[in-house]
């Protein structure tokens, strides 16, 4: 029987924020992981990103949010702000924040971070109509039955820095899901299955 969103959002309010020790960070971001219900299936609001020159995330499977603000008064106010500017979803009005996740480091050496970013994962009753901004070319629905049954996890072959490196991704209506949106949503599963 598939987990109705009350009984997530049970689940989700006992989850602690782990603590990581990252150093000191000079650049922070914030996205929001937005859940909501569609016939009595919990789903997970995700965007593909536009084609940008110089944006090493062009073009992938995310989630609403970016970098923090001098005017943001903390990251959850970023993640709030980054979402109603580039998807017309007012977190302020309509969402609840049910848990915030750890920090996910956007370099690949723990003791030397290149940017923190900071997930809060949030519910709405409704998805309104939404309006992608220019950094957004879609919006994905992706059921949350979809990403808790391992089996949908698939090889991803990848090249960086000159050696062939795989790592786990999800392919979900051809949309590849995988590196920091996928740590998030791991996280995120094991508090869901605790």
């Amino acid at each position: 029987m598939p987990l109705v969103l009350k009984q997530l959002v049970q689940r989700l309010h006992r989850h602690e924020k782990p603590v990581r020790n990252h150093g000191k960070v000079a650049r922070r971001a914030a996205v929001a992981m937005v859940l909501y219900e569609v016939d009595r299936e919990v789903n997970l609001l995700m965007i593909r990103r536009a084609q940008r020159p110089g944006d090493p995330w062009s073009g992938h499977m995310a989630f609403p949010g970016g970098r923090r603000d001098p005017e943001d008064r903390d990251d959850q106010s970023c993640a709030v702000r980054e979402t109603q500017e580039e998807i017309a979803l007012d977190l302020e009005s309509l969402g609840t924040h049910i848990c915030t996740l750890g920090d996910v480091n956007t370099g690949w050496r723990a003791d030397r971070p290149e940017m923190l970013v900071a997930p809060f994962v949030f519910t709405v009753e409704a998805l309104p109509a939404l309006e992608p901004n220019y950094e957004v070319d879609g919006i994905v629905s992706v059921p949350l039955s979809f990403l808790l049954d391992r089996s949908n996890r698939v090889p991803l072959k990848w090249e960086w820095r000159g050696t062939q490196v795989e790592s786990d991704s999800y392919l979900y209506r051809d949309n590849r899901i995988w590196g920091l949106s996928l740590m998030m949503i791991d996280e995120l599963i094991e508090a869901v299955e605790r």
